[in-house]
């Protein structure tokens, strides 16, 4: 019995002492995986890694990988059965046990934005899922894993594809609250200019420590004036809060506050406060380096058409420019110039420039709709009726970063080239491609010296694809012939009133250069089709293309019939009309009442 006793005595100090050795050697392994990069530091010891996050290694000591095991692979399990929450919540014990691990903030992060969203009926719900998604890889995931590729690839796909793709149902609505998020730190105060690359470099130069900047002279003068007008200002966080929010919500502050902005609006003082605090809130909420910004502005930002060489601010309201900023801080971070890993990030950087080629030209409007339904009746009748303004977002073409992500697929295939590495081969015929959807664009447009010049460069390219041996005009028309292929003309005549509505709509909202390229797309189709088919008046003909003022007059009274149609858009289209052409305009209205008369009935007498 005595013996037994002394036994286990014996084994349990003995296990003492293993455990004591075992402790003695987590310094030096995580010493160790801290040279490799395989963990950032050590969740123990290191201050950055908040109490949360230190408090289960050390309670479960060298049981923790055993722990991590088990909730790994029950959380799998819950997310196969569909059990979201479920696994968010053992998703976030995981976090804490293995903070280091980049794939549970992976699984964590996009089970938030897509399984968790998704499920959720109304857009602002699911927003606020979306958005915690992007900011638990960004806020706490580069924390404790600062070099890891996969969470900067992760990040940046959620704000390209769950933002900046279309397969969410309330992606318009996603892509709305960015923008108004990120307005008021991009518009300085008393002005109506938004992401000028002058402003985004102030913000890159100005003074970062709150305490050397307020000691200013001039700034502490300005600070005593605003606090003794609006005295919760004393607090610094409350006034940056409050000077952000007297943009969009001026009536929630005092009028002796806007009286000293007021007497101040010329004052360097304010302009340095102000770019000090959106430069503040850049930093703190959207973890956004205003000097890194300016760089990608310099680097990727549109082309000015005067000045090709010089490069516009990118529109950072947009997911897809801040999807292009992690991928480069990401690219940053990588050891090597190739790599799979290395390669995703230079595909969302160069699908990015795309997808802001395509869609880049942000305008928010303010549509007004009628407070109650009514049936499709006169413009003016549209126009006079009650409304009720609500924000809505349109994306259109920006032909200015054409040039700026054709060159990123060119620098792509140059680093691989010179790398000698296999050069990939998806991202060399998504450039061809790219440069002849481009080279159309300024065709259309009326920017003929850019559409050669880049014309001549995908010939220099190829030199023995045949399809370029021709004059630029003869192979705008190829590419024309080969989209619009063998249809008839009358398919062809609703193909061109497509284009020329969309084209009236661009028209109505001030999107002047992507109007333009429908209309003479449209025209060039026409004239096209000529070519098998000649013009007619003669509806009855359905071998016969009408002529081209014809189709002009039919896709714009279309619009205007369209009960579906905002009613706004038209009487902003109307509004611009009436402007631009009063002839055209008193056609058009004529033509309104007597499509109006004709569709009363006949032999009804009016009641008294």
């Amino acid at each position: 019995m005595r013996r037994g006793r002394l036994t286990s005595i014996f084994l349990g100090l003995l296990g003492v002492g293993f455990l004591i050795a075992a402790a003695a050697l987590l310094e030096p392994i995580y010493s160790l995986r801290k040279e490799y990069k395989l963990q950032s530091g050590n969740p123990l010891k290191d201050k950055q890694i908040s109490a949360e996050l230190r408090l289960p290694p050390v309670v479960l000591f060298t049981f923790r990988a055993l722990a991590i095991d088990y909730l790994w692979i029950r959380a799998e399990k819950l997310k196969d059965e569909g059990q979201y929450f479920d696994a968010l919540h053992l998703a976030r014990m995981i976090c804490a046990l293995q903070p280091n691990l980049a794939s549970v903030w992976d699984f964590q992060a996009w089970n938030m934005a897509y399984n968790i969203s998704v499920t959720l009926p109304t857009p602002q719900q699911r927003w606020n899922w979306v958005r915690a998604g992007y900011e638990l890889l960004r806020d706490k995931g580069l924390l404790y894993n600062p070099n890891n590729l996969k969470i900067y690839r992760s990040l940046a796909w959620t704000f390209q594809h769950k933002i900046g793709a279309i397969s969410d149902d309330y992606h318009r609505y996603y892509k709305l609250q960015l923008a108004l998020d990120m307005t008021p730190l991009l518009t300085p105060l008393n002005s109506q200019e938004i992401n000028s690359a002058q402003d985004i470099a102030a913000m890159a130069e100005i003074e970062s420590d709150w305490d050397k900047f307020k000691s200013a002279p001039k700034v502490a003068e300005l600070l005593d004036k605003i606090r003794k007008a609006e005295p919760k200002f004393s607090d610094r966080d409350k006034l940056f809060d409050g000077l952000l929010k007297i943009r969009t919500n001026p009536t929630d502050y005092a009028p002796t506050l806007h009286q000293v902005l007021a007497d101040n609006r010329y004052n360097p003082a304010l302009k340095n406060l102000d770019v000090f605090i959106r430069a503040h809130e850049l930093r703190a909420r959207w973890k956004l380096e205003p000097k890194r910004m300016a760089e990608i502005n310099k680097k990727y930002g549109p082309i000015d058409y005067q000045k090709e060489d010089t490069h516009l601010s990118m529109d950072w309201r947009l997911p897809w420019t801040h999807a292009i900023y992690w991928a480069v801080r990401g690219l940053e971070s990588a050891e090597t110039k190739t790599g799979f890993d290395v390669l995703n990030l230079y595909r969302v950087v160069y699908h990015c420039l795309q997808e802001l080629y395509h869609y880049g030209n942000l305008q928010i409007l303010a549509y007004a709709y009628p407070s109650q339904p009514k049936q499709a009746g006169s413009v003016r009748e549209v126009q006079d009726a009650p409304q009720e303004v609500k924000l809505m977002l349109f994306n259109s073409q920006d032909l200015r970063m054409f040039p700026v992500a054709y060159q990123a697929t060119l620098d792509v295939l140059q680093t691989y080239k010179d790398a000698d590495d296999r050069t990939p081969t998806g991202v060399k015929d998504a450039s061809a491609n790219l440069c002849r959807a481009g080279i159309s664009s300024f065709y259309l447009a009326g920017h003929r010296r850019l559409a050669q010049k880049y014309y001549d460069q995908l010939r220099r390219r190829d030199p023995t694809n045949k399809d370029y041996h021709v004059s630029l005009d003869a192979f705008i028309r190829a590419d024309m012939k080969e989209e619009i292929g063998t249809i008839t003309p009358k398919d062809a005549s609703d193909y061109i009133i497509s284009l020329l509505r969309d084209s009236y709509y661009r028209f109505a909202i001030g999107d002047d250069e992507n109007a333009t390229i429908r209309e003479n797309w449209a025209l060039q189709v026409h004239k096209a089709m000529l070519l098998q088919h000649p013009a007619s008046e003669d509806e009855t003909l359905r071998m016969t293309l009408r002529p081209f003022r014809d189709l002009r007059r039919l896709a714009l009274m279309d619009f205007l019939n369209d009960p579906l149609a905002n009613p706004s858009i038209k009487g902003m289209m109307l509004t611009r009309i009436k402007n631009f052409d009063p002839v055209l305009f008193d056609q058009v209205m004529a033509e309104w009442e007597k499509q109006k008369r004709s569709t009363k009935s006949p032999g009804k007498s009016k009641q008294k």
